[in-house]
Order: C-alpha cells, then structure tokens, then sequence
C-alpha cells in the first residue's frame, strides 16, 4: 500500500499565465528544463541542455526548492 504524503497549504491560490511567465523569462536563461501541461492536459517537456544529467540535477534542485518552500497562510 502506498504512504500518502501530506504536503499542507490552506487552498489552492490562483495560476500564473504561463505566456505572459516565458515573456517574462525571455533572454533571462542560460538553460533551462520545462515541465507542465497543454490545454488537453498533455504532459510538455522542453528541455535545452545538451547533457541530460545535468538537466535531471536542475530538475531535481527545483523539485527539493518546491517542497521547502513554506505554506503561505
């Protein structure tokens, strides 16, 4: 059986507009890995390093920054 992990927060807050985030970011990046979902819920993955192990650091980096980041009240 599976150990369901509780990850908090107090409700969902509002999404950021993803076109208006990757503007935002243009000319900004030196590399970067993206993950999310099209509008029929498709996973995307875009990915520009050419060394994949340093893709999955950075992937994993962000997963670690994600889980310690405090709940907001």
């Amino acid at each position: 059986m599976a150990e369901i992990i509780d990850f908090g927060g107090k409700g969902k807050k509002l999404d950021f507009d993803p076109d208006l985030t990757l503007d935002q970011l243009k000319g900004k990046l030196q590399a970067f890995v993206l993950v999310g979902q099209d509008h029929d819920g498709n996973e995307v993955t875009a990915i520009t390093y050419g060394h994949l192990p340093e893709a999955l650091w950075i992937l994993e980096r962000a997963k670690k920054s994600i889980l310690e980041r405090p709940d907001e009240k």
